[in-house]
């Protein structure tokens, strides 16, 4: 497994937040779970730049500002299987509506109630507590 770069991905026109759905698949971490836009950063990448590549991948939206929130150590399991990775965690402001939707069963537009009430990564619901009120 490789670290990674999550974002929490905003639109201050709507006042919501973007998360995806994870593929129902039991070779990935956290199967069927809400999350956050993202994935691995590579060997030649810094976290930021894998960000933006995996967002333009995953739903080709533009960003107007992105802000580091929190770089996480991690211990993912995965078919019983434990990785040691660093997560880091932005905070991505958009305008833009998603042009294409690659990985995951859907995505949605949620507010931090409406995502809190909702099965999500528990790693998420820390960070989302956590950052609260930087988040509303």
């Amino acid at each position: 497994m490789k670290d990674g770069a999550k974002a929490l991905i905003y639109n201050p026109n709507i006042d919501k937040y973007l998360f995806v759905l994870r593929d129902n698949k039991p070779n990935i971490p956290n199967p069927n779970k809400w999350s956050l836009f993202g994935g691995g950063i590579e060997s030649n990448e810094k976290p930021e730049e894998a960000l933006i590549r995996e967002i333009k991948e995953e739903i080709g939206i533009s960003i107007n500002e992105i802000i580091l929130l929190e770089d996480i150590p991690l211990i993912q399991v995965v078919q019983d299987k434990k990785f040691h990775i660093s997560m880091h965690i932005y905070k991505v402001i958009t305008t833009d509506e998603p042009k294409i939707f690659t990985e995951g069963q859907e995505f949605g537009w949620f507010t931090i109630d409406e995502i809190l009430k909702k099965d999500i990564v528990p790693k998420l619901q820390d960070l989302i507590t956590k950052y609260c009120s930087r988040l509303i």
